[in-house]
């Protein structure tokens, strides 16, 4: 059974754009554009993965990674980080907060797929 990954990003064209990559490589690929329906959905789906945009507007990225650590059935859930912020404080909040990862925007599909694999183990 393929891995499902859910991407939560507010720049339709971006998680369009991965949706398709990952689709190429046999992931099943759940997309939302903001973080409240982001939430709900990857409580509902239970994905193996989420990548996670940090700035979009209203609840922002940080906010559900606080609600998904904060919910048991996906405490344990591999979250990559995915942002333009390549600060030493943004990195540093997001792992302080559980992410597995951190993806700085732009970035190549090889970063994307070898973040993945180390997330998921494969």
């Amino acid at each position: 059974m393929a891995k499902k990954i859910f991407v939560i990003d507010d720049e339709t064209e971006l998680a369009e754009l991965i949706k398709i990559d990952l689709e190429a490589k046999q992931y099943e690929v759940l997309v939302a554009h903001d973080g409240s329906s982001g939430l709900k959905r990857a409580l509902a789906e239970k994905p193996d993965l989420v990548i996670l945009d940090i700035m979009m507007p209203g609840m922002d990225g940080y906010e559900v990674l606080r609600e998904l650590r904060n919910a048991s059935s996906t405490r344990m859930l591999p979250v990559i980080m995915l942002s333009a912020k390549s600060e030493t404080p943004s990195i540093l909040e997001s792992q302080n907060l559980g992410a597995t990862d951190y993806l700085i925007k732009p970035f190549d599909a090889k970063e994307m797929y070898e973040c993945i694999g180390r997330c998921l183990g494969t």
